[in-house]
């Protein structure tokens, strides 16, 4: 019954009903703290003198953001009082899976969705119906207060890299797109899911049309997604469609995904997921398909991860998990000396990472160097002991076999 409420022409009426009620529940109390607890992150709160009042700020760091001095991706996520679980999760697991780098999750709450996401003042008309939004039109002094107040403490708080990336479902996918017009090159890649862009007779379409097929795009990644939202949607989504075929720009890359089956709001968990995966399309390094095995040398990972990171506008260093994969290649194909250079690398990439000083401990073990393996452990042992890291008990194993080693050699 659900669905076919919000299926046909009925989608429009019930999308409308549905959002007054959402607005009306979405009042946020301010959190007067300077961090609290949150399932998988923290909750801050940022007074702003922009918008003249406090805003809470979600955030959640990748599992490796304390063992290394890496920077890492921003992505700003809108409505975070519904959708910041949603896209950490989304996020976590795919950089768990390898198919995306790990990303920092910035979300900021809605309090009054019109308000902030919409640039224009406007209400909603349909079939001699009229539902008022007296407050909208307030989407400019928001891209303020993320351009000049979010953004800084961000940045000042977390190490991140210059990679930042806007998403957005509905009213905020229409904000992610005005953003992207107002403030060109202040995001690289943007991800809208469910844009609805008929907002005020489609004013925001009708100005992100020409500005799609002109020179003054900085965006590097586009993805948009739809569902059976209806034809207003769909109008939006077609013209939106057929700018993008019109730009020829190779520098860009864009998707348009529909999801049939799908409603308005069901849209947000697969366009996340999916648009995270078209943003980051060139991650993985390549493999030997008959054997699964990374293919050439650390110099050749070093290359795919600029390359990557290049057309981003950003320096990407090769993942540990990769640089460690190649190294213990080397190592059971029994080349002592490529596996070190591996390691070390490692070490040097990610120095507070007590798995890189284990593996290159098992390198020096092979060349005969059990002195140097034996510190190498120790090191491994102190971080994990400082990490709480899971592997401490194997990791005083391996020391306990190569005291015993040393014991044996003299």
């Amino acid at each position: 019954m659900f669905d076919k409420f919000w299926s046909g022409r009925c989608f429009l009426a019930g999308y409308f009903v549905m959002l007054t009620l959402m607005l009306e529940a979405a009042t946020i109390a301010p959190v007067h703290c300077a961090a609290e607890p949150i399932t998988g992150g923290e909750r801050f709160t940022i007074a702003s003198k922009i918008l003249g009042e406090d805003r809470t700020i979600m955030v959640s760091v990748p599992v490796s953001y304390a063992h290394g001095t890496q920077r890492y991706p921003v992505l700003y996520l809108t409505d975070a009082q519904w959708q910041f679980d949603q896209m950490r999760s989304s996020a976590g697991f795919l950089a768990r899976n390898g198919m995306i780098p790990e990303v920092i999750v910035v979300g900021v709450a809605n309090r009054d969705r019109t308000h902030d996401l919409y640039a224009t003042r406007a209400d909603f008309k349909s079939g001699g119906r009229v539902i008022s939004f007296p407050t909208s039109g307030n989407a400019d002094q928001f891209l303020d207060f993320v351009e000049k107040e979010l953004i800084p403490w961000a940045e000042g708080k977390y190490r991140t890299a210059p990679l930042r990336i806007l998403a957005g479902h509905s009213a905020g996918g229409n904000f992610a797109f005005h953003a992207m017009r107002a403030k060109p090159g202040l995001f690289q890649a943007i991800v809208a899911a469910s844009p609805w862009m008929a907002w005020d007779d489609f004013r925001e379409l009708n100005q992100l049309v020409p500005f799609l097929v002109g020179t003054g795009l900085k965006t590097r990644v586009l993805f948009v997604s739809s569902a059976d939202e209806g034809a207003e949607m769909q109008k939006g989504i077609d013209a939106l469609t057929a700018a993008l075929r019109l730009r020829k720009d190779p520098g860009l890359r864009w998707d348009v995904a529909s999801y049939p089956g799908e409603t308005h709001d069901s849209t947000v968990v697969k366009s996340y997921f999916d648009g995270l995966r078209v943003l980051f399309r060139e991650w993985n390094y390549p493999r030997d398909p008959q054997t699964n095995l990374l293919v050439g040398s650390l110099e050749n990972v070093q290359a795919h991860y600029a390359r990557f990171g290049e057309h981003l506008g950003y320096t990407q260093l090769p993942p540990e998990y990769v640089v460690n994969e190649l190294g213990y290649q080397f190592l059971h194909a029994r080349e002592a000396g490529r596996a070190l250079e591996v390691f070390r690398y490692n070490t040097q990439m990610y120095p507070l990472s007590a798995n890189v000083w284990d593996s290159l401990a098992d390198a020096l073990e092979l060349d005969g160097k059990i002195d140097e393996a034996a510190a190498s452990c120790r090191k491994a042992i102190a971080l994990a002991e400082q990490h709480g890291d899971s592997n401490l008990e194997s990791l005083r194993k391996h020391a306990a076999r190569l005291a015993a080693s040393t014991a044996e050699q003299k």
